[in-house]
């Protein structure tokens, strides 16, 4: 019942960005998920973008995107915390 009650609290192109956000939450002990949207995976007919087209002209900062939810009643902390270890 997690997936109809959860609300996206960060949803960026940055590793570091990412792992900043999960440390945060790991700390106050705020459960979440997580997903990563790899652009470059997608599967286009016989194969992979990437292996259809390679990588030329690809912007590599955005071919993932990370994504982390949390529980509906943990979302306003939950964003307090991610806005405070992106910006301190």
């Amino acid at each position: 019942m997690f997936f109809f009650s959860k609300e996206d609290v960060y949803l960026g192109y940055s590793i570091e960005e990412f792992s900043k956000v999960r440390s945060a939450l790991n700390r106050e002990g705020i459960k979440y998920t997580t997903k990563v949207n790899d652009s470059s995976g997608n599967w286009l007919g016989t194969g992979t973008t990437r292996g259809n087209f390679g990588s030329s002209g690809m912007n590599q900062n955005f071919e993932k995107q990370y994504v982390v939810s949390v529980k509906k009643k943990d979302a306003e902390h939950a964003m307090y915390l991610v806005h405070r270890a992106l910006h301190s």
